[in-house]
This record gives C-alpha cells, structure tokens and sequence, in this order.
C-alpha cells in the first residue's frame, strides 16, 4: 500500500511501476489519496486501469503519513502487508525483494525492511543521531527506522488507536516487531533523488525541525504506546 500526498507527478510511474509487479506476483494494490489538494485524484482516476487488483482509498485531509498506512491497513484483504512511499526513492521492485525474502526464509515470525543505500552525507548523519537516541530511549538497537520497504502480517497490528498518524509509525511498526519477538531481516535498497514535490526534510532548518518532531514522536510512543 501506498499513501500519497501531492505526488501528482509521480503518479503515472508509481502505477507502471505497480503494473509490472503485478506481472511477478499476486497482489492487492493499494493507493490512499492521503487528503491531497493537488491534481492527484484526477491523474489516478486516468491511470488506474493499468493495475489489475486496485483500491483507491481518500482521506478528505491529510494528519499524516501513518494515519494514511492505517486507513489502506483497514482496507487490505491479504495478510501480508507491505507499505511504501509514493515519492519513488525506492523503487518497487523493492516491494518483490522484500517478498521474496518473506516467502524463502524459514524463520517464523518476521519483519522484513530496506535498508538505504547511496544517501548523501549529511542525511546519513541526521539518520545516524535519531536513531542513537531512539535505541537509548527504547533499550532497542534502531537504525534508519524510516527505511522503505516494510513488509509484514496483519497480526502484528493489534490495535490501531495506539498506531501513530504521522512518520513515528516506522518507529512504532519496527519496535512492536522487536517488542514481540519478531526477526528483524533488512535488505539493500537504492535510495534515489526526489525527482518531483518537496520533501518534509530536503534542506538543513527542515531537518532540524523534522528531527524535532520525530523526537517529540519517540517521547510520545515511549510514554503512551502500547504494543
């Protein structure tokens, strides 16, 4: 599943991009119209016949990224659910990696994440101190918590009004896996340049503040999360 945000110009290549996975495996596709106020809603409408299993979801207003997984969560019929971002930094072709990885490894409960690749120097470093001070809050070796792909069952969501509605899900999604014993498997993913749309950290103050949110988010899960 995919929450996506003003990604109007990403829109055509995300669902050729979908469109050839479907060619791999089978899937339930899911894009969540995360309350954009661009011309996604048209752009989808025009290219969804392309993908074969699809399900539009819109959220009227956006309160963030993880209330946007929650909603296509909700909406999904599989038991395996694997979300992404919209803004193709990852491909998904990722997406099948991480399923591959699922279907071969004969461990039982398991986590399966990316793990980015070629990322410029100073995000590598912003990366390096939020995750240093999560795994000291939360007694839990965590690192780029918001890598993308994850992939995982349903069942590990137990209950959603302790899923946070902004980007600390990949926090609490990755610390309710280790929480419940299950095996953390990170794979190699290309992390690319945004091509198209402004990203919530693409520049030094925006990090700073960004930073600052995800620490109040970590603060947060840690004081009233459940798992």
């Amino acid at each position: 599943m995919i929450p996506c945000y003003n990604e109007e110009k990403n829109i055509k290549e995300l669902f050729e991009q979908i469109s050839k996975l479907e060619n791999k495996f089978n899937l339930e596709a899911i894009i969540v119209n995360n309350g954009s106020t661009d011309d996604s809603s048209t752009i989808i409408d025009s290219e969804k016949k392309i993908i074969k299993n699809l399900k539009v979801i819109k959220i009227e207003k956006n309160i963030g990224f993880g209330n946007g997984v929650k909603e296509g969560v909700k909406n999904a019929t599989s038991n395996l659910i694997c979300y992404a971002h919209g803004d193709l930094q990852t491909n998904l072709e990722d997406v099948y990696k991480a399923y591959n990885i699922y279907k071969t490894s004969n461990l039982g409960k398991k986590f399966i994440k990316g793990s980015r690749q070629k990322r410029p120097l100073i995000d590598v470093t912003f990366t390096f101190l939020m995750s240093l001070i999560n795994s000291i809050l939360f007694r839990k070796v965590l690192y780029d918590i918001h890598a993308q792909p994850n992939l995982f069952e349903r069942s590990l969501i137990k209950n959603f009004d302790f899923v946070p509605n902004d980007m600390s899900l990949d926090l609490y999604m990755i610390l309710n896996a280790k929480i419940n014993d299950y095996k953390i498997i990170k794979f190699k993913v290309n992390f690319l340049k945004r091509r198209f749309g402004i990203g919530s950290n693409e520049n030094f103050l925006k990090k700073i503040k960004y930073s600052l949110h995800s620490l109040f988010s970590s603060l947060s899960i840690l004081f009233h999360g459940r798992f």
